[in-house]
């Protein structure tokens, strides 16, 4: 049951300081085409001893796993320029990248859920979603790495 206190609006400060307190990663990398996507998964997942790497499309995101990895959680969108997010991500598992990864995405294709059931160590969080379904969602994906 939902109470008066569930639909309170928050600032972005308040979500990132929320986010902060039961996050236990400290390299994240977040690839989305969307600028204001980034910026809010940005706000939402920061903290003082979190690096946080971003990605405008698929092709930097392979760039960066290559690169600059290894990391403790992808966050991707599935439909971006040059390459999709789970094109990436079957090559990053090819590669035994077996980074816990967020799938986040508006689409609403039955078979999405199998595919990125078939990752392992993935979870799928569905546009839009609020703050505390990102912080559970990642919350679940780092309790299953422990």
């Amino acid at each position: 049951m939902m109470n008066e206190s569930d639909h309170r609006e928050f600032t972005f400060e308040e979500l990132a300081r929320a986010a902060q307190e039961h996050l236990t990663v400290s390299r994240i990398v977040i690839a989305d085409d969307d600028p204001d996507s980034r910026e809010l998964l940005r706000l939402a997942l920061a903290g003082p001893q979190i690096e946080i790497c971003e990605a405008a499309n698929g092709a930097d995101l392979v760039e960066l796993l290559a690169e600059s990895g290894p990391f403790d959680l992808i966050v991707t969108d599935v439909l971006m320029p040059w390459m999709e997010g789970l094109q990436v991500l079957h090559s990053a598992r090819a590669a035994e990248i077996r980074t816990p990864v967020l799938v986040i995405t508006g689409l609403t294709r039955p078979d999405l859920q199998a595919k990125i059931d078939r990752l392992g160590n993935a979870k799928l969080l569905r546009k839009p979603f609020g703050i505390p379904e990102l912080r559970a969602a990642v919350a679940d994906l780092v309790a299953a790495q422990a």
